[in-house]
């Protein structure tokens, strides 16, 4: 089976990422498992995710970002979807089949605001931590 990780940029090459690709591994055993993060930004996916068997989404606290229900709404009449709800790296919630239906959608608009609030804050905590000496990120 070949299977799609769908998951916020904000996610890409993070202790979160590595801890879902795990966990796809052990429960799914996929043959192939595409992470967009392995690509480059500008590289079109649309022939990766339309070659998938299924497509796992991340949801960072209830929400699926904007890219993210995108893709998924590319293919999902043709694949199975799997569903991450994720709170921050230690709080990664089961992987489960389907979409919950309490995930909300967020426009593009409030992603970016999203994506924004986090990194800033992820920022933040890794400059002073840098000071200090204890580097907390969220993801």
């Amino acid at each position: 089976m070949q299977l799609y990780f769908s998951h916020p940029t904000f996610t890409f090459k993070t202790k979160t990422e590595r801890k879902c690709i795990s966990i796809i591994n052990e429960h799914l055993e996929p043959d192939e498992l595409t992470n967009p993060a392995d690509y480059g930004l500008k590289d079109d996916l649309k022939s990766e995710l339309k070659k998938s068997d299924g497509i796992v989404a991340m949801a960072v606290s209830g929400v699926f970002t904007y890219l993210v229900w995108k893709e998924m709404e590319m293919v999902e009449e043709e694949v199975k979807l799997y569903t991450f709800m994720v709170e921050n790296k230690e709080n990664i919630g089961p992987l489960v089949k389907g979409v919950p239906e309490k995930i909300k959608r967020l426009s593009k608009k409030e992603s970016k605001r999203l994506s924004y609030e986090i990194t800033k804050n992820d920022y933040q905590e890794g400059f002073i931590s840098s000071l200090v000496g204890s580097y907390g990120s969220r993801f």
